[in-house]
């Protein structure tokens, strides 16, 4: 039979489409393998707070409020950092905090604070209800550093108590602490700065404390 140059043309443009149609279907088929089996396992960390002890009466009256700490912004991202030299930074893309490292020491000292004993109560601001003592604080380094000596931790913490009644500053602090790595990987580095933040507070929170309590005695209550 012969096949006029119409029908030639159709021929060719019906195997064209169907030829682009199998190339998309076959595009399609290999994006879905790879978003399937492909794609690597994020793996999230937090920071355990040391159990309260056993409760007690709190030593006076005071509400805390507990600002969001402030911090630079490589450690406004919820991907773990870690320093290959004084000069270079990189992240763990796939493995993050739960939070970021501000919220993350925030809530951490919200809870130590209130375990302390002292406070009636300690509050995350901002609140509506009167607090007697605002607490706030700036992560100054949250990291991993890699150095010839072996892998450790860095954190950095600076804190300032502002008494409410008088807006006055009445005791500010910092501290550094670095802490060898107890293990390899990154649950090591979560661990450390685990470690670290426990400890920073340790060395910090008896000058606060303190302070406090003088307020108390002096108010006469």
């Amino acid at each position: 039979m012969e096949v006029t140059p119409v029908e030639f043309s159709l021929n060719v443009w019906k195997r064209s489409i169907l030829s682009r149609a199998c190339a998309v279907l076959g595009l399609l088929a290999a994006l879905f393998a790879v978003g399937c089996g492909g794609v690597p396992k994020v793996y999230y960390y937090t920071l355990q707070v040391p159990s309260a002890p056993a409760a007690t009466d709190p030593r006076t009256d005071y509400v805390l409020g507990v600002e969001h700490f402030r911090a630079p912004e490589i450690l406004r991202d919820d991907r773990i950092v870690y320093y290959v030299s004084p000069t270079q930074i990189n992240f763990y893309q796939n493995h993050r905090w739960g939070s970021d490292p501000a919220t993350l020491v925030s809530d951490y000292t919200v809870q130590w604070m209130d375990s302390s004993g002292v406070f009636s109560q300690v509050k995350a601001l901002p609140v509506r209800e009167h607090v007697d003592y605002t607490l706030g604080g700036s992560i100054l380094s949250f990291e991993e550093v890699d150095s010839d000596g072996g892998s450790k931790v860095r954190l950095g913490l600076a804190l300032s108590l502002v008494r409410t009644s008088d807006h006055k500053l009445v005791w500010s602090g910092e501290q550094h602490q670095e802490t060898p790595l107890p293990e390899h990987g990154v649950e090591g580095v979560a661990i450390a700065l685990n470690a670290s933040c426990a400890q920073v507070l340790r060395q910090m929170a008896p000058a606060l404390i303190a302070q406090v309590e003088q307020d108390y005695k002096s108010s006469g209550k």
